[in-house]
């Protein structure tokens, strides 16, 4: 075969047709029980320089934000309507109240130190279109026209999940809670893969700083948030068992963060801000980190909403699979289970008894 005869595309082509044909033959090596070495090259990351593209911003196609638009978009990313959070001047996000500025009835205002949540004045700004275009915008230089949604809703359901691959640690909102190194990118690597491999299309965004990342599921209605939680736990721990990742260090939280609508639960910050786009920031990027050119195309064409009946049939199989593993029920095996991100807790003495004896032979 003479490689030098072959473009960027056709050389894809082709390693799409050995990944079928490499397929079809481990089938056939499984149905005859045949062993075989499990490295799979086709999952391995292209470690090429020249596959990333350096003007992430000028990848992205321009598109003229309107009305209709906004609400397409938020159809998508349905959180609450009745609160919303802003990002201020200096970084963070503030839930908005319409009481914010009145010094007589707003505690801050008086300087005395209180939560917004708890505070009897409050009284929450509701999200509307205009807000929402604002934010796809982005005309503001501060980044205060900014947006972040309370994905909890009231009854306790939700529309969507996000894995939080970005750094929260104190004085991080400053620098939109970037990370400081660029070992996080295995990690959304390996969650992506894992979904792609049981049939869910993530949305991977690259977060405001460009040193960060949500990976976003979609839900075609909404579901109870412990449910969503559950399944995004799962997802979680089998990412980390079959990408032989030993633990989702920089994964920092999921949103929603709690089970019931207790408050306002926490925010996360919507993708697709104008000024951040410019740079290639808050867009969905492809394996490659590369921002999709047509990001309106990904969103509304490509990104498949899973349903209720897909998230129970993946639990399900992933319990039994837990089952047959362990031989303990699932629901204990999931009650007990490390949390994906304290795996790298390492051995304690005081976990074991008794003595353990070690022949050192070739496989030590």
């Amino acid at each position: 075969m003479n490689i030098e005869a072959y473009n960027l595309d056709s050389l894809r082509k082709l390693v799409r047709s050995l990944q079928d044909e490499n397929k079809r033959l481990k089938e056939h090596l499984d149905k005859a029980n045949i062993p075989y070495d499990t490295e799979n090259v086709f999952a391995e990351k292209i470690e090429n320089i020249r596959e990333y593209d350096p003007d992430q911003g000028g990848r992205i196609l321009a598109q003229y934000i309107t009305k209709d638009l906004a609400n397409r978009y938020f159809s998508m990313f349905w959180g609450r309507t009745d609160v919303y959070a802003k990002r201020g001047v200096r970084g963070g996000y503030f839930p908005q109240c319409n009481n914010r500025w009145n010094n007589r009835l707003c505690p801050k205002q008086q300087g005395r130190k209180q939560s917004c949540g708890a505070c009897e004045n409050r009284e929450w700004t509701k999200l509307t279109p205009e807000k929402i275009i604002s934010h796809l915008r982005g005309l503001k230089e501060d980044g205060s026209d900014v947006l972040g949604v309370y994905p909890l809703l009231a009854d306790g359901t939700c529309r969507f999940i996000v894995f939080d691959f970005d750094n929260h640690e104190k004085g991080a909102e400053q620098t939109d809670f970037a990370n400081v190194d660029e070992e996080w990118h295995d990690e959304v690597d390996a969650l992506r893969r894992i979904c792609e491999l049981n049939g869910i299309t993530p949305l991977v965004e690259r977060s405001r700083s460009g040193r960060g990342a949500h990976v976003w599921i979609l839900f075609k209605n909404p579901i109870s948030a412990s449910l969503a939680r559950n399944f995004g736990f799962l997802l979680l721990d089998k990412g980390s068992e079959s990408i032989n990742l030993k633990s989702f260090h920089y994964y920092d939280r999921m949103y929603p963060s709690q089970d019931v609508a207790g408050d306002i639960g926490n925010l996360i910050a919507l993708p697709l801000q104008g000024r951040a786009l410019k740079n290639g920031n808050s867009a969905f990027v492809d394996k490659n980190w590369n921002a999709y050119p047509d990001q309106w195309d990904v969103l509304f064409n490509q990104t498949e909403k899973l349903r209720i009946e897909d998230i129970e049939r993946l639990m399900a199989k992933r319990q039994e699979e837990l089952s047959q593993t362990t031989g303990i029920p699932a629901a204990v095996t999931l009650q007990n289970r490390p949390k994906p991100w304290k795996k790298k807790d390492g051995f304690v003495k005081s976990d074991v008894v008794g003595k353990m004896h070690i022949v050192l032979g070739d496989g030590i």
